[in-house]
């Protein structure tokens, strides 16, 4: 069997380098590590902020994880928003990434995503029902053109 290949490209400066192994595997790092925010979104209607804009970068949502609580109508679904924002504040919604219920003690994971979020926007979430507990997972990449 054939050595494994390795295949290299420069990008910003630093070389970036995927291993083509013997037995025809694509083996490649993640760009970054994710990071998590995590918030129990605690009153309705409110913007709960996870990620802000940084200068030069343009952040990555890679996943998601939410739990209502028991405190959760039992009558109908809470409905949840993660929502690109102008401001850390505001609940008005400049673009939808993800709409989503929950039931009552129930949990939900959206994995794996590969959300590229716009140029200086904030990631925000609401709800119009409290106690949800919510983790959104991604990282920063250089900002696209």
């Amino acid at each position: 069997m054939p050595a494994p290949m390795h295949i290299t490209g420069d990008h910003s400066g630093g070389f970036v380098t995927a291993i083509v192994t013997k037995i025809g595997q694509l083996v490649t790092a993640p760009y970054a590590y994710d990071e998590t925010v995590f918030f129990e979104l605690n009153l309705v209607n409110t913007a709960y902020s996870y990620y802000a804009p940084k200068n030069g970068k343009q952040f990555v949502i890679t996943g998601i994880v939410a739990f209502a609580d028991k405190e959760i109508s039992n009558a109908s679904d809470t409905n949840i928003i993660v929502y690109e924002a102008a401001s850390n504040t505001t609940t008005t919604v400049d673009k939808k990434l993800l709409h989503f219920g929950l039931a009552q003690n129930s949990t939900i994971s959206i994995t794996p995503l590969n959300i590229l979020v716009s140029k200086g926007k904030f990631v925000n979430a609401k709800t119009d029902d409290d106690d949800i507990h919510m983790t959104i997972m991604g990282y920063y990449i250089p900002k696209l053109s």
